[in-house]
């Protein structure tokens, strides 16, 4: 049932390794691009598009319109000539931060965005999201990507915690990096304990302590048309990922 792997690395730094990985095991590697693009990160496209990756997980609008163009200047070949070399731009999917609520705004990021598959907003139930494909009918209810299991994302921000509390530096060129050697859990007024990780431009995304699960609704979305779900896993110890 496990026909994709998606890479959502903190670091650049082993990308390419496990998308090469991911491919030898026979499973297709889609690869999750930043939250945000600061202007002096916009040409990280050129990265994400020279490794190979069967898919790219698209989570900004800024980003998705870029690689649509990109695609578009091509023409149906989908290479865009970079130094003398030609690049090739996967298939796009969009994530839950594209803000796909219903379904006219999913219509067009779908069309209009070039997207292959998409993953509606986490302002969504179970319910709505089936509601969302029937409106969508059976292609575009097809084309969605329903995340069944996550720690939600609950809180991106631009401010780290690792280099605020582990770290006399104030940028990434003085902090030392703690966040490549520490764990950070922010504990909130009930005990638990909500996992802190930084992303490759040092934005913080804090994660829910407690699982959800929509495995229950499964039978529900199936019947609505959904075709594709998605696990995600934040850090779960490998004993624990095969029961999913």
């Amino acid at each position: 049932w496990l026909t994709e792997v998606v890479l959502d690395f903190l670091e650049v730094h082993g990308l390419q390794d496990a998308v090469r990985a991911v491919q030898a095991s026979g499973r297709s590697a889609v690869v999750a691009t930043p939250r945000v693009l600061k202007p002096d990160e916009e040409k990280l496209w050129r990265f994400f598009l020279k490794l190979g990756a069967d898919a790219l997980l698209v989570r900004s609008a800024g980003l998705m319109q870029t690689l649509q163009r990109l695609s578009s200047s091509s023409g149906s070949g989908g290479s865009a000539g970079q130094q003398g070399a030609a690049v090739v731009v996967p298939p796009l999917r969009g994530d839950f931060s594209l803000n796909a609520a219903n379904a006219l705004g999913a219509s067009v990021l779908l069309l209009g965005g070039g997207l292959e598959r998409l993953t509606p907003t986490h302002d969504l139930n179970a319910g709505q999201q089936a509601a969302l494909a029937r409106a969508l009918g059976p292609v575009g209810a097809g084309a969605l990507d329903v995340i069944i299991h996550q720690h939600l994302p609950i809180f991106h921000t631009e401010h780290c915690v690792f280099a605020r509390f582990l770290s006399d530096g104030d940028c990434y060129k003085t902090c030392g990096h703690p966040c490549e050697t520490s764990t950070v859990h922010l504990r909130d007024d009930q005990g638990k304990d909500h996992l802190v990780l930084a992303d490759m431009g040092c934005r913080n995304t804090v994660f829910n302590a407690q699982a959800q699960s929509g495995a229950e609704f499964a039978g529900e979305l199936l019947a609505a048309g959904v075709r594709h779900f998605r696990v995600e896993l934040v850090d779960e110890p490998a004993g624990g990922v095969a029961p999913l």
